[in-house]
């Protein structure tokens, strides 16, 4: 009680830490140290509480005085308790820099056994894996409860407990820990590292579930040359697997060969698969991927008659029977045959729970004939569209001008276009609308309701006339600043307009005291380590607090989590407040280039679009470099291993190991690299090579095919996988703010 009263006392009356803060956000890191050690040396026991000595340890560490900091971060231990857990982190990365794994093991072990922070947890496991790796000790494991860890931490752990059980000579543990891991996921890292260290203890005789666990891993991971090693093993020798182990492990032999482009054998495993399947829905999965085989082969007679037969075997299924209808009715009609695509159009529309595919097939309807300038159908299609609401509304919007620009009615058109790029400026469905109100046809008609819009005293007339006129009308630029003063004089919209950062010494923090390691940290101005604190301290509530919050997220390097929280206080910015009057600081936290250096020099030796590279990075990673899919795609581009280490033989880089690709400058130059070789293969349009990286160039071709013009919507139209169409959005969205904003 004494102890927490006394605290209150230092914090309330000569708090030093706003100024240690305002020091190193200023970047004045040699005084923040100096003002750190007087306070240390005048009043030693309220400093050490507030957790000075760790911050003299953080500051001497970053001015590269490695031994000091090393015994400031010892002094925490005993003296401030609740930082010791990470004391004992920063310890252990010092060991690890000077070659001391055993020691490093010690601390980073200790530091994870009873209750530790749970943000630091992550951090710790890896540094705790590599430590034991390189010579630690694997005697410390025995104090730390791995239960209480989040799955992918516990998972890292089962797979450090089957490493120290194989150095031991343990092997049947270290093998049945290995088994536990596949058995449990087959699809993030410390799967595919399971594998890897699994695959030396099986023998070439084993038949049955472990060689089955070992293919679909491999699989999982794109290593199909491996995974069809193991699969063709498991099936070795019969009933050595369930029917429906065997049913999976003969699709994935049949998947392995499909994405390595060897179609014809595809084909036939797909087909024996369908003859061998027990259920409906084996059946039409199987021959739902062999008409995509005979698809790619360019065979499109044989593919209809295998997407037919798909929804035969199961015409109601949920997945496979709506996949298939859709995929034949595409071949039909860019075939010619409407007479045979019309029909599937129409069981599609009969199922009520298959309104997206219905929607996605209406847009292709829709669109093949519009770019064709055939008017008399395409309404009822759209009608369809726009059943299924969402983000189809903005392609039925921009298609509606399309048809009313061939129907001869401008204005017509005008006002379509508009419900488009109202929907978001930088949609590419938008921006394609933003080029179509430029064209002679519409061009009139948009500026003179543009003109007539921003005589209004209304917010949303005028966002349209600014959005018709742009900055290049006088009557543009002023119904902006019309709307802006508008939005000024409103309380509710004014925050979110004057955004300003809060000062430190106003920050909420200091109305309490700091409780957990994290609030301390924070407190400290230690900005990555006291990152987990600030949604706390600076919430979405008070837009100033979460504007403030975020670039203090962003000078902590904290990139991905800045990104957030600005996304996350845009969303709760009024919806008649477009973000173009906002300020453009904001747009930079919510569209941060922190590589832009990096992304620039890598996209120009690679021939590749800087903006379009830039994207693709923030929509794979969330500009996280330490990102892990579940597929164990790793790093800022999101390469898995297999590919990156191809890309890597390219470039004639060193062997690359999978931590290799969290480190921002290698994981960009293999982006770039890949970035490049879909651009040299398709051509530079962004759409369709931001498909290929997605998707895979060979998808990516087909769907181009499916296309009567060159033109972007169209195929955006015609790309038939959601996660695509989704990522496609996104990305060429994010290229539109970048363009603009760098």
């Amino acid at each position: 009680m004494f102890g927490t009263l006394a605290l209150a006392v230092v914090v309330g009356l000569a708090d030093p830490r706003p100024q240690l803060v305002e020091l190193q956000l200023a970047g004045k890191v040699r005084e923040a140290l100096a003002h750190t050690e007087q306070e240390l040396a005048d009043r030693p026991v309220g400093a050490r509480r507030m957790g000075l000595d760790y911050l003299r340890g953080h500051l001497l560490q970053v001015l590269g005085q490695h031994r000091e900091a090393g015994e400031a971060f010892a002094a925490v231990i005993p003296g401030t308790p609740a930082l010791s857990a990470y004391s004992r982190y920063r310890l252990a990365l010092e060991q690890e820099r000077m070659e001391h794994p055993e020691v490093a093991a010690g601390l980073v072990a200790t530091a994870l056994s009873g209750n530790p922070p749970a943000p630091l947890v992550p951090d710790a496991v890896r540094l705790l894996s590599r430590s034991l790796a390189r010579g630690g000790d694997c005697q410390l494991l025995g104090g730390i409860r791995t239960e209480t860890f989040p799955d992918l931490q516990r998972r890292q752990m089962i797979l450090v407990h089957a490493d120290c059980a194989l150095r031991s000579g343990l092997r049947e543990l270290g093998r049945s820990l290995l088994v536990r891991l596949l058995e449990e996921n087959r699809d993030d890292d410390p799967a595919r590292a399971a594998a890897d260290r699994l695959a030396i203890l099986v023998s070439e005789a084993e038949r049955g579930r472990i060689p089955m666990l070992l293919g679909l891993t491999f699989h999982q991971h794109r290593e199909f040359d491996r995974a069809l090693s193991f699969l063709r093993q498991a099936l070795g020798a019969e009933g050595s697997l369930s029917g429906r182990q065997a049913f999976e492990t003969r699709y994935a032999v049949g998947r392995s060969h499909f994405w390595q482009a060897r179609y014809a054998q595809a084909v036939v495993i797909f087909g024996e698969l369908a003859r061998r399947a027990g259920t409906p829905e084996q059946r039409a999965r199987a021959l739902y991927q062999q008409g995509r085989s005979y698809e790619f082969l360019g065979n499109w007679k044989s593919a209809s008659a295998s997407y037919r037969l798909a929804y035969m075997a199961e015409p109601r299924g949920a997945e496979w029977a709506a996949a298939s209808l859709l995929s034949d009715l595409r071949l039909g009609w860019r075939s010619g045959d409407e007479a045979a695509a019309l029909p599937l159009f129409d069981l599609l529309a009969a199922q009520p729970g298959w309104r997206d595919q219905t929607a996605r097939a209406a847009l292709f309807l829709a669109s093949s004939d519009l770019v064709r300038g055939r008017r008399d159908r395409a309404g009822a299609w759209l009608d369809q569209v726009e059943i299924a609401g969402g983000d189809f509304l903005v392609e039925a919007a921009y298609w509606r001008g399309r048809l009313a620009e061939l129907r001869k009615d401008p204005l017509e058109a005008v006002n379509h276009y508009l419900t488009a790029v109202r929907f978001d400026p930088h949609h590419p469905i938008s921006r394609a609308a933003l080029t179509r109100l430029a064209t002679p046809a519409v061009a009139r008609a948009a500026t003179s309701l543009g003109r007539s819009l921003s005589t209004s005293s209304r917010p949303e007339d005028l966002h349209k006339a600014w959005l018709l006129l742009g900055k290049n009308e006088p009557a543009g630029r002023n119904a902006r600043r019309k709307l802006q003063t508008m939005l000024l004089a409103d309380r509710v919209t004014s925050p979110f307009l004057q955004l300003s950062e809060i000062s430190v010494r106003h920050w909420p923090l200091w109305d309490r005291n700091p409780a957990s390691p994290e609030e301390m940290l924070l407190a400290l101005g230690v900005l990555h380590e006291g990152a987990p604190a600030v949604q706390k301290h600076f919430p979405w509530s008070d837009p100033a607090l979460a504007y403030t919050g975020s670039l203090l997220l962003s000078r902590g390097g904290e990139i991905s989590r800045s990104m957030y929280v600005a996304e996350m206080l845009r969303l709760r910015t009024p919806a008649r407040v477009p973000l173009d009057v906002q300020p453009s600081d904001f747009h930079r936290l919510i569209y941060p280039h922190p590589y832009q250096q990096i992304v620039e020099t890598h996209a120009r030796v690679r021939g590749v679009d800087p903006d379009l590279l830039a994207a693709i990075l923030r929509e794979e990673s969330r500009l996280d470099p330490a990102a892990l899919s579940p597929a164990a795609a790793r790093g800022l581009a999101q390469l898995t291993l297999p590919t990156a280490r191809r890309l890597a033989a390219d470039l004639d880089m060193q062997r690359l190991d999978p931590e290799d690709l969290y480190r921002p400058e290698i994981a960009i130059a293999l982006g770039a690299a890949n970035l490049g070789i879909i651009t040299k293969n398709l051509g530079d349009a962004p759409h369709i090579v931001a498909a290929a990286y997605n998707a895979g160039e060979p998808q990516a071709r087909l769907w181009k095919s499916y296309c009567f013009s060159q033109e972007p919507e169209e195929y955006f139209a015609k790309v038939g996988f959601r996660e695509t169409r989704a990522y496609l959005r996104r990305v060429l969205t994010t290229m539109a703010h970048y363009q603009e904003l760098y």
